[in-house]
């Protein structure tokens, strides 16, 4: 939950905690809850659905798990290569 930069306590309580947490210091806040980590995840899911498509080929869910695994393989290779 990300609030603006003159956000009140109204009396909810997640939401009074976090502006809380965050006057005391954003940059901790961010470290404690690991803010950003779901914007590197969606980037490396958007990457895999461009070079992929979004459906897999496999009928059988023992060939979907190879499939996926298989595809996985082959982004790791690249990354490690330097060509990603």
């Amino acid at each position: 939950m990300l609030v603006r930069k003159d956000a009140k306590i109204r009396g909810s309580p997640v939401r009074d905690n976090v502006i809380r947490q965050i006057r005391r210091g954003k940059k901790k806040w961010k470290e404690a809850v690991e803010y950003g980590k779901r914007w590197f995840i969606e980037s490396f899911f958007s990457a895999f659905k461009r070079w992929f498509g979004e459906y897999v080929t496999s009928n059988k869910f023992e060939n979907v798990k190879k499939e996926l695994v298989f595809k996985v393989g082959i982004i790791n290779m690249l990354m490690t290569s330097g060509m990603v």
